[in-house]
């Protein structure tokens, strides 16, 4: 038992993360999260970014914390992302009014199953930029090497396996090892952010990286980058990202990827299996102009208990 204890923390960075939940004052909106990524290895906490895995545990929080009355059955919750201004809608499963854990739903990446919660992605272009394309450029090119830069929900520099000198879909394993693929990725992404004003995010996590190859068995392949590390999985924000970058023209992602449809299913294959999630896409002129995400995911309850801080260092 004590080992399982242990591994709840894990000392990985996907494991490293904070939310911070609050009954909301905005019209229309229940509650308000606020999240942190929390370095593993550096005194570094980083407000930037999002987090659409740790997303899924705030409708069943806010419920059990009072700040949403549960209803019979199911329960919508209403939440703003305060750090990047996207509205999401959460639909809790609540029956007799209590939070369902419980369930046969399950994900890749997660070695349980849950209760499905459903989530409706809004407002998710332009998270930290206010454009898509935060360069003007659907394909941009630093030391030889070509890439997109988008943001959609968080923003991501995408690589195409082929242009790094990779053969194939490389394995989590093999990915993380590789520092100098990482550092040579590092390297672009703290470029092109100072170039469009996002400063010097050599300690941030945003942009994201990600290489993107094809698929035989989904829509297309992807290896998230945190960014220094290859994730196991993938993120649900990623996601969004490397969608809208497929769904656009001209992007490292047209040779891979050519349906410019307007709603439908998109389904990308990641270390640990799939990530499936809905979409609909508002074209003006080939140009995206919005996009909503819908997918499903659990959660689960795992402890809960006080943390105790000096009120100086609330100051």
């Amino acid at each position: 038992m004590l080992d399982k204890l242990m591994d709840w923390g894990g000392a990985e960075p996907v494991k490293s993360k904070v939310a911070i939940i609050d009954k909301s004052k905005e019209d229309g909106i229940d509650v308000d999260y606020y999240f942190a990524q929390v370095k593993i290895d550096e005194p570094i906490v980083d407000t930037k970014p999002s987090c659409g895995n740790i997303l899924v545990g705030v409708g069943p929080y806010a419920i059990e914390k009072g700040l949403v009355s549960a209803q019979d059955g199911e329960t919508t919750v209403i939440v703003r992302d305060k750090n990047t201004g996207m509205k999401i809608e959460q639909i809790v499963k609540t029956p007799n009014k209590n939070v369902e854990y419980e369930g046969n739903y399950f994900i890749d990446g997660v070695p349980t199953p849950g209760s499905p919660i459903k989530l409706k992605f809004l407002n998710i272009i332009g998270t930290q930029t206010k454009k898509l394309f935060p360069t003007g450029n659907s394909l941009d090119q630093i030391d030889g090497i070509n890439f997109t830069l988008i943001d959609c929900a968080v923003p991501m520099v995408i690589f195409k396996s082929s242009d790094l000198g990779l053969k194939d879909n490389e394995t989590f394993e093999k990915l993380n090892n590789n520092k100098d693929l990482i550092n040579k990725m590092d390297k672009i992404r703290i470029k092109i952010a100072k170039e469009i004003g996002l400063g010097d995010v050599s300690n941030s996590v945003i942009p994201k990286t990600a290489i993107i190859n094809s698929s035989k068995s989904a829509d297309i392949s992807s290896r998230y980058f945190m960014p220094w590390n290859c994730h196991p999985a993938y993120a649900v924000t990623g996601s969004m990202a490397l969608l809208a970058a497929c769904k656009s023209k001209d992007t490292v992602c047209s040779e891979l990827y050519s349906n410019f449809s307007n709603n439908g299913l998109f389904t990308l294959e990641h270390p640990s299996g799939f990530l499936k999630i809905d979409y609909e896409v508002v074209y003006n002129n080939e140009i995206i102009e919005d996009i909503k995400v819908t997918t499903t995911r659990n959660a689960r309850l795992i402890m809960s208990g006080d943390v105790f801080v000096k009120k100086s260092l609330l100051k």
